[in-house]
C-alpha cells in the first residue's frame, strides 16, 4: 500500500526556513503516526468559502440550436427531461449563450454527495458540475456585519443639520477627480452594473426613485431579506445589514442635496444597474452572482462593480464557472471590476503575499486595492466639566446640552464588564460608556453587552497609544452596527485628556461631557494616501499576474446609507469602497473614450497611476504586489497625451536560457515630436517564507538595463521598447519570493508614467528543486531509512541498507519550489540514469542482488518497475516523504504488483517549471542508495 502526504500543509513548511535539518528530522517521526491517522492522499486547499451541501452549477451544451441564438432554453428543457431520477430544486437558470449556458440546482432527499455527482456526470448534455459556494461581502476584517433589521420607518427621518469647514472632497481629490467635475466630466452615458446588497434608492443623494430617467435607472434582484431565492425587478434593500449597496452607489454617484452632506460621487452622471445578490446577512451563492453577471450583460452595462469574494486564491489551479462568466464579460466589452479582498494583517512582520479572494485573481478581472483616506471625514468637538476640548469622530454630532456622565470600563470586548457597567450606571440613556482600544480589541470589536438587561445608548472608543499607524486612526462603524447604540471614537490626546480630567474630578458622576456644537472639521490621517491595513496582496499563485492591478481611496470614506433613524450616511473602509471609486474612474475614462478597448482604459489608468511609499518605511514604495500600480489619477488618465502600454509587466523566464526581458510600447499622441527617457524605482521585496527577525517588505530593489534609455518618438506614432529587468543580488529562492517596481518613462515635458512589474527575482527554470544536504553539513538531504520490527528503531540508508518493507520504510525528499509533477521511480540497483545529485559514494561499487521482477515501465528512457509516487497538478515545495509498509509499486496502466527481494534504488524527478514532462534535463532529479529488501 502507498502513502504519500504533504504534512501539516508540507511539514510546516521548512519551519520558516529555520533549519532544514530541524524540519525533516522532525517530519520523519511523524511518518507511522500519520499512516495510522489517514489511508489516503490529502490535498490542502486554501480556499476558505464554504460550498454549500449538494448544490451545483451545471454547464450544457447547446441543444437543437443550429445557429446558436443568444438566448434560448431547449438545453434546460433537455436536462430536465434527463434528469427525471433526480430530485432537486431550481436554484437559477442560464440561458445567455454569450455568457454561460446552463442551471445551478439544489439536490434534495437523502442521496449522498458522490452519488448526485456521478448522476449528474451521466446525464447526456452536461459539460461540467461545480460546487456553489456561499459568498461573502467585501468587509473589512475584524469588523462583524451590521444589524440586519429593517429601517424601522421607510421614509426619512428629520435630518441632522450639520455644518463645517472640513475637507469632504478630500477622497475625490485624491484621485484627481475633482478636477474632471470642474470640466462637466461626470460619467454621462455610461451604464454600471453594480452587483451587491441592494440599494435605498429612496435616498435623495441617490436620486429619490429607481427606473429610467433616475439614477439608479435599472436593476434587479435575486433575493429577499432573509435569504431566499426569488426574482423581482426591484433592487430596494432598507435594512442597515444591506447598507453596503447604498454605500458603493453613493461612492459611484450621489449628489449634494439639501439637508445632507455636501458630497459627490465618482461619477455623478453616469446611470447605475443595481443586482441584489446578497441578503441581509450579507451572504450570496456563487450561482447568484452569475445570474447578476447573465442579467448585467442582458441589460448592457459597459462595467460591472464588485465589492464581493468568495474566499483565498485557490493555488490548485481549478477552474470555477464564475471565471468563465468574468472572461465572456470581458470578451463582450464589459469590464469586470473587483475587490482585491480585505484579508491582509496590516503587520510589517506577518506574511501577507497571496492574500487575495477570487474572482478578483481572475485574469480578465481588473482588481483593486485600498488607499486610506488622506483626511477622516468628521470630526466633531465637545467640552468637559473642566472646560477641555475634546475632538471625536462620528458619522453625527451627538447632543446632550446639559452634559453626559461618562463611565469608562478596562476590557470593552468583556461580556461581564459591560454587563457589570450596564448595572452600576444610574441612567443609561444620559452616559457615555467609555473603552480602551487594544491591539485584542479594536475600536469596532466592542459591544459584549448581550447578557445585559438594558443596551448602552452611547459608547466611545479611546484609541491607544501605538507606532502603528492604522491602530492610531479614527474609526467608525455603519450606522446600526451596535443596533441603537450610537459610537464615538477618540484619538489618543484627546482620550488621554478625557481620561486625566475624568480621574481628577473623581470619575463618574463626577465628571460630564458637553456636546452643543454641530460643527464639524476633517482630520489629517497618519496612514493617508497609503495602502490601508485590510487591503490584501497578490499576485496570483503560479503565473505571478500583479494583482491588484490598482489602488483607490477606500479607506474611511462617507457616502449614502439606508435612510431611517439613524440617519442616511455612513463612513465605511475597504476594497469594498475602492471598488466602485475604480468603476466610477473607469467610467469618466469611457465616456471621453467610448471606443477605447477595456485594455486600453486600464492601461490609461495604470500608467497614470501615482505609486505610493510603505506606510512602516516612507523611503521606499510598497511592493506592487500591495498597490498595482499606485493610487489612481484619473484626470492624468484621460488627459495624458501619451500612451504606454501594457499597463503591467511580469519579470520571469522568457525561455529556459532567457529570464527578465519584457517589452512596452510608448505612443505619442500629442501633435508634437517627444524625447523620454528611461528609469526604474524599486519597491517592496518580499517573502513567502519570512526568515526570523525580517520585515514583510525589505528595500531589496531590481534594476534594469536599457539598450537605449532615451528615445524620440514623432509626433503620432509609437515605439516599442525591449528591456531587461534585473533581480536584486542576495536573493533566497527556497523562501519563495516576489519583488517588483516601477519602469519610469519621463518625457521632455516633464510629465511621467510609470508602468508596475512583480514576478519571481530568479529563473523558475534554473533554481534548484530539491533541497539536498551532505552528511558532512550534518544532515543526509534526501534521506532514505527503515524500521525495525517493533518500529521503535530507525536506521538510515548510506549507501546498502537491508529493509524488511513490512515493519516499513521511506525517504524524505524535501522540495523547495512549487513543482507540476513529483514522482519517486524504483529502479534496478544497477542502473546506469544520470542524476543531478546523488545519494551514495558514486565510486563504491556493491555486489547487486537481482529483483525477482523484470522492469516493464521506463523512466527517460530507462527501465523502470514502476511508480512509489506519481503527482501532478500544483504541488506544495517542503516535505515530500513517501512511506511504505510493503514492496507495491504502480505501474503506468495503474496497476499495482510486489516487486520482492532484491536490490532497489529510488529516483525521484522533480518538473522545473516552463519544463516538458518527458524531458530528463528539464528535472530536478536524484538518485538514492541501494534500497536492499528481504524477507518477502
Amino acid at each position: 500500500m502507498h502513502f504519500e502526504i504533504c504534512l501539516y500543509t508540507c511539514a510546516i513548511v521548512q519551519l520558516r526556513h529555520r533549519s532544514h535539518a530541524i524540519t525533516f528530522h522532525f517530519v520523519r517521526h511523524l511518518h507511522l503516526k500519520a499512516y495510522h491517522l489517514m489511508n489516503k492522499s490529502f490535498t490542502y486547499s486554501q480556499d476558505n468559502a464554504a460550498a454549500l451541501q449538494k448544490a451545483y452549477i451545471i454547464q450544457l451544451s447547446p441543444q437543437g440550436e443550429p445557429e446558436s441564438p443568444k438566448r434560448s432554453t431547449e438545453h434546460l428543457n433537455q436536462f430536465h427531461r434527463r434528469a427525471l431520477s433526480l430530485d432537486y430544486s431550481v436554484r437559477h437558470e442560464f440561458s445567455n449563450a454569450d455568457v454561460f449556458l446552463g442551471i445551478s440546482i439544489q439536490v434534495n432527499g437523502d442521496i449522498t454527495e458522490e452519488e448526485a455527482l456521478t448522476q449528474l456526470h451521466d446525464i447526456p448534455g452536461v459539460i461540467s458540475v461545480s460546487s456553489i459556494y456561499n459568498v461573502s461581502v467585501s468587509v473589512q476584517p475584524g469588523i462583524p456585519r451590521p444589524d440586519t433589521s429593517t429601517s424601522s420607518n421607510l421614509e426619512s427621518q428629520p435630518p441632522v443639520i450639520v455644518s463645517g469647514n472640513g475637507n469632504l472632497a478630500s477622497s475625490l481629490e485624491m484621485g484627481g477627480v475633482d478636477k474632471l467635475h470642474q470640466l462637466g466630466i461626470k460619467g454621462k452615458g455610461i451604464k454600471i452594473g453594480v452587483i451587491d446588497t441592494g440599494v435605498d434608492y429612496r435616498h435623495p443623494a441617490l436620486g429619490g426613485g429607481f427606473g429610467p430617467g433616475h439614477k439608479i435607472a435599472g436593476g434587479y434582484s435575486f433575493v429577499l431579506d432573509n435569504g431566499t431565492l426569488r426574482n423581482t425587478p426591484n433592487p430596494l434593500a432598507t435594512c442597515y445589514g444591506g447598507g453596503h449597496g447604498t454605500h458603493v452607489s453613493g461612492i459611484i454617484g450621489m449628489d449634494s442635496v439639501q439637508d445632507g452632506f455636501d458630497i459627490v460621487g465618482v461619477a455623478p452622471e453616469a446611470s447605475i444597474f443595481m443586482y441584489r445578490v446578497f441578503d441581509c446577512a450579507g451572504h450570496a451563492g456563487s450561482d447568484t452572482i452569475m445570474a447578476a453577471m447573465s442579467k448585467a450583460a442582458d441589460d448592457g452595462v459597459d462595467l460591472v462593480s464588485m465589492s464581493l469574494g468568495i474566499g483565498l486564491a485557490s493555488f490548485s489551479g481549478a477552474l470555477d464557472p464564475l471565471a468563465a462568466v468574468t472572461q465572456m464579460l470581458t470578451d463582450h466589452g464589459i469590464a469586470v471590476i473587483v475587490a482585491q479582498a480585505n484579508d491582509a494583517n496590516g503587520s510589517m512582520t506577518t506574511p501577507e503575499l497571496y492574500t487575495e479572494e477570487w474572482p478578483s485573481t481572475e485574469p480578465t478581472s481588473i482588481s483593486v486595492g485600498a488607499i486610506s483616506n488622506t483626511h477622516f471625514p468628521l470630526v466633531y468637538s465637545a467640552t468637559d466639566s473642566v472646560g477641555a476640548p475634546i475632538q471625536y469622530a462620528s458619522v453625527y454630532p451627538l447632543d446632550f446640552l446639559n452634559g453626559a456622565d461618562v463611565y469608562i470600563i478596562n476590557d470593552g470586548c468583556s461580556s461581564t464588564a459591560w454587563t457589570d457597567a450596564l448595572a452600576a450606571i444610574k441612567n443609561v440613556s444620559q452616559t457615555i460608556i467609555a473603552f480602551g482600544v487594544t491591539t485584542g480589541c479594536q475600536a469596532t470589536s466592542a459591544g459584549s453587552w448581550n447578557s445585559a438587561t438594558v443596551e448602552p445608548a452611547h459608547i466611545m472608543a479611546l484609541n491607544s497609544d501605538t507606532s502603528n499607524p492604522y491602530l492610531a486612526e479614527y474609526d467608525t462603524p455603519s450606522q446600526g452596527f451596535f443596533g441603537a447604540t450610537q459610537f464615538i471614537n477618540l484619538n489618543v490626546p484627546d482620550g488621554s485628556i478625557l481620561k486625566k480630567n475624568f480621574a481628577a474630578a473623581g470619575g463618574y458622576l463626577k465628571y460630564k461631557l458637553f456636546f452643543n456644537n454641530k460643527n464639524f472639521t476633517s482630520v489629517a490621517q497618519k496612514s493617508g494616501g497609503m495602502v490601508d491595513y485590510y487591503s490584501s496582496f497578490g499576485p496570483t499563485w503560479h503565473e505571478y499576474d500583479l494583482k491588484p492591478q490598482i489602488s483607490a481611496p477606500g479607506g474611511h470614506v462617507l457616502s449614502t446609507w439606508p435612510l431611517g433613524p439613524l440617519g442616511g450616511y455612513a463612513i465605511l473602509s475597504g476594497t469594498s469602497m475602492a471598488t466602485p471609486y475604480l468603476a466610477g474612474c473607469f467610467a469618466l475614462v469611457k465616456s471621453q473614450f467610448p471606443t477605447a478597448s477595456i485594455a486600453e482604459i486600464r492601461a490609461r489608468l495604470q500608467v497614470n497611476a501615482e505609486p505610493v511609499p510603505w506606510v512602516f518605511n516612507k523611503s521606499m514604495l510598497s511592493a506592487t504586489v500591495q498597490q498595482g500600480a499606485g493610487l489612481v489619477n484619473v484626470y492624468d488618465a484621460i488627459f495624458a497625451d501619451t500612451k504606454i502600454s501594457p499597463g503591467q509587466l511580469k519579470v520571469s523566464d522568457v525561455s529556459k536560457t532567457a529570464y527578465g526581458l519584457v517589452n512596452i510600447t510608448v505612443e505619442n499622441t500629442s501633435p508634437n515630436s517627444k524625447t523620454y527617457s528611461m528609469s526604474h524605482q524599486g519597491a517592496g521585496y518580499m517573502d513567502y517564507y519570512i526568515p526570523s527577525g525580517k520585515k514583510n517588505q525589505e528595500p531589496m530593489f531590481g534594476t534594469t538595463h536599457f539598450p537605449t534609455p532615451s528615445l524620440t518618438v514623432p509626433a503620432g506614432t509609437s515605439i516599442n521598447v525591449q528591456f531587461s529587468i534585473i533581480p536584486p543580488q542576495g536573493v533566497v529562492p527556497s523562501n519563495l519570493p516576489v519583488f517588483g517596481g516601477f519602469i519610469k518613462v519621463s518625457d521632455s515635458d516633464g510629465k511621467s508614467f510609470s508602468v508596475p512589474y512583480a514576478g519571481p527575482p530568479y529563473s523558475l527554470y534554473n533554481t534548484p528543486y530539491l533541497l539536498v544536504q551532505n552528511a558532512s553539513q550534518g544532515t543526509q538531504l534526501p534521506e532514505v531509512y527503515a524500521y525495525n520490527a517493533d518500529q521503535s528503531q530507525v536506521t538510515y540508508d548510506t549507501g546498502l541498507l537491508e529493509i524488511n518493507a513490512t515493519n516499513g520504510y521511506g525517504a524524505s525528499i524535501p522540495t523547495l519550489q512549487w513543482t507540476r509533477s513529483f514522482r519517486v521511480d524504483v529502479l534496478p540497483a544497477n542502473t546506469n540514469i544520470t542524476a543531478n545529485y546523488y545519494g551514495f559514494d558514486t565510486i563504491v561499487k556493491n555486489d547487486y542482488q537481482p529483483s525477482r521482477s523484470v522492469p516493464s515501465d521506463s523512466i527517460f528512457g530507462y527501465p523502470s518497475f514502476g511508480t512509489v509516487v506519481n503527482s501532478s497538478g500544483f504541488i506544495w515545495p517542503g516535505g515530500s516523504s513517501p512511506f511504505e509498509l510493503d514492496d507495491t509499486v504502480m505501474r503506468s496502466n495503474g496497476s499495482k504488483y510486489s516487486v520482492g527481494n532484491g536490490d532497489y534504488r529510488w529516483f525521484a524527478s522533480v518538473l522545473r517549471e516552463g519544463g516538458s514532462h518527458g524531458v530528463q534535463e528539464d528535472h530536478d532529479t536524484w538518485l538514492g542508495p541501494v534500497m536492499r529488501f528481504v524477507g518477502s
